[in-house]
């Protein structure tokens, strides 16, 4: 492709964007700067050209909005030239922005040349920000008094003083095992502790029905939380997209659409960077095609700089496997919270401790979640019979196993169920089983209400689980062959034990002990070993909690494994 030059402008297009909407200044950039003769015609109302920017506003945006692009890469990319809300799928953005910018603009090397203007000059920092910034908001020609839009005067305060970086990107996944996905940036203006929650949807496409067993999530350290929910189809993902006005939504106490509206269901929840590597057998069930719906909740802690936030999620799938089992989530929170002044403690069930439909639910995950003057957040489950137990207290730190003595409601701990915990939900003998939450405030105003910043409250818990126990179906199972086989003892084991073994020959041997994620957490010995029996130790040194465990032994390249249990 030839390259795209441009007209000397600049100081005319300055001051006449003052007052332009955002799609006037994106128009005004290509008329001025992306359209001559030579390489895009300089009649725009007919149909001689694939792309070009000299027309008036309406055929401008007829030739580029959710138009695909003639690049046989790009429509593999499942791109357009300009793709609403997916500024990393619009091949216009790629092409004048580059890598030089922002290496996921980057071109490919069949692609053509980046689009320059007549002095060789590619377009400023602040024009292709811009660009992407109307993208991510829709792409919209006109935008409504209440949609929201991109602000060009925080645009232009960041990029005339550029002090708060960008979040470094994480290290993408392996082309054909995963993706990386993002969302931002988003520009937060510099008014001292402005907190804002967006919501942006995302397509994903697969080579293939895919099942997810892995996701990382990158975040700003000042975020709150990003919820990443999954739509139950394209219907439904276009019927939130439309009653958002077709544009990302700015989620507060004033709008009309909230996280938890439309038909979609949660899928995975951070509230600092955090790797989600699902148990063995067990996976996130994504369609070839998948729409998500992206909740990110923000917070400037400076009041006199522009801040840049942007969440990475690294998504690692393969082909659906039919023995696997489906893991889920359950998002609970209690939309009626109404607190006074003073100290209060209130109970919330889950909505499906009322089922009639009695269930099993084998809960691997769990967090709570609420906000400022929340002093305590504490999860129990109710039997069959009425009785209370503590499952998750508030004041724990799991990640590093410490009590803090306080709830840190900023950054509330994930606790994990590596054995599977069984509970039973529903009606049972008039009694509604299942999970509910405790929360503690310490209300200083005269009452709050639930909402969505934090001056504001919430009652609010999430948990992973799956319908089937894994590790009676799939999991990590135990392999063995006619001519090896080890034991674990004693099983199960306090504080220490042995791995027992037999070789008939010579062999290269490496043990290693592995959770029922399939994470190793112990490498216990790598060595030749002639043939007999040998023992390893399983000691206080590799530290395992209690749970359950398996052994592996990987005999000249063929592993072998044993389940084993760790007590308390």
């Amino acid at each position: 492709m030839k390259k795209f030059y441009g007209g000397l402008f600049a100081v005319l297009l300055f001051f006449a964007a003052q007052a332009q909407t955002p799609y006037q200044r994106v128009y005004t950039t290509l008329n001025t700067k992306c359209q001559n003769s030579t390489c895009h015609s300089a009649t725009a109302t007919d149909a001689s050209a694939a792309l070009k920017f000299d027309g008036d506003q309406d055929a401008v945006y007829s030739a580029i909005f959710n138009v695909s692009s003639s690049y046989t890469g790009s429509v593999n990319k499942h791109e357009k030239l300009v793709k609403p809300q997916h500024p990393y799928y619009s091949f216009l953005l790629r092409k004048v922005a580059g890598a030089s910018f922002d290496t996921d603009l980057a071109l490919d090397a069949n692609e053509g040349d980046l689009m320059k203007d007549t002095s060789g000059q590619q377009l400023t920092n602040k024009e292709i920000e811009w660009m992407r910034q109307w993208i991510m908001f829709g792409a919209k020609k006109t935008y409504g008094n209440n949609d929201p839009q991109p602000n060009y005067q925080i645009i232009s305060d960041y990029y005339d003083n550029p002090t708060m970086t960008f979040l470094p990107k994480p290290t993408k996944p392996a082309a054909g095992v995963g993706i990386q996905l993002r969302m931002g940036p988003i520009f937060l203006p510099p008014n001292g502790q402005i907190e804002q929650e967006w919501m942006q949807q995302q397509e994903v496409n697969f080579p293939f029905l895919a099942e997810i067993d892995k996701i990382d999530g990158f975040m700003n350290q000042q975020s709150h939380h990003f919820l990443l929910f999954k739509f139950s189809d394209s219907t439904a993902a276009a019927s939130e997209f439309n009653n958002r006005n077709k544009t990302m939504a700015l989620v507060d106490v004033t709008t009309l659409t909230t996280s938890f509206d439309g038909d979609k269901q949660l899928t995975a929840s951070w509230q600092d960077d955090a790797e989600f590597t699902l148990p063995t057998g067990t996976a996130l069930f994504w369609d070839q095609k998948t729409y998500l719906d992206m909740n990110y909740h923000t917070k400037n802690y400076n009041n006199t700089n522009v801040l840049p936030c942007d969440f990475y999620f690294n998504v690692y799938f393969k082909p659906r496997n039919v023995a696997t089992i489906e893991m889920k989530s359950s998002l609970v929170n209690n939309a009626t919270l109404f607190l006074l002044q003073g100290n209060s403690t209130k109970d919330y069930d889950d909505p499906a401790n009322n089922d009639n439909v009695k269930e099993t639910r084998y809960i691997w995950s769990m967090a709570s979640h609420a906000h400022k003057y929340a002093t305590d957040y504490d999860l129990y489950v109710r039997d069959t019979t009425g009785g209370m137990t503590k499952i998750y207290e508030g004041f724990m730190d799991y990640t590093n196993d410490v009590d803090l003595g306080y709830y840190a409601w900023d950054h509330p701990s994930l606790k994990y169920w590596p054995e599977f915990m069984p509970v039973k939900f529903g009606k049972h003998n008039g009694h509604n089983a299942g999970v509910v939450a405790r929360t503690t405030w310490n209300v200083t105003e005269p009452f709050v209400t639930f909402g969505f910043t934090t001056n504001d409250e919430m009652q609010l818990f999430y948990y992973m689980y799956t319908e089937r126990n894994p590790l009676l179906e799939t999991g990590v199972t135990e392999t063995a062959a006619d001519n090896f086989n080890f034991t674990v003892m004693p099983n199960p084991m306090n504080n220490s034990g042995s791995i027992v073994y037999t070789l008939d020959t010579k062999a290269k041997v490496q043990a290693t002990v592995v959770d029922v994620t399939g994470k190793e957490v112990a490498v216990l010995s790598e060595e030749n070993q002639d043939s007999g029996t040998h023992r390893i130790a399983i000691s206080d040194n590799q530290k395992l909690s209690s749970g359950i465990y398996f052994a592996r032994l990987t005999v000249n390249g063929t592993t072998f494994s044993k389940k084993f249990i760790v007590t308390e």
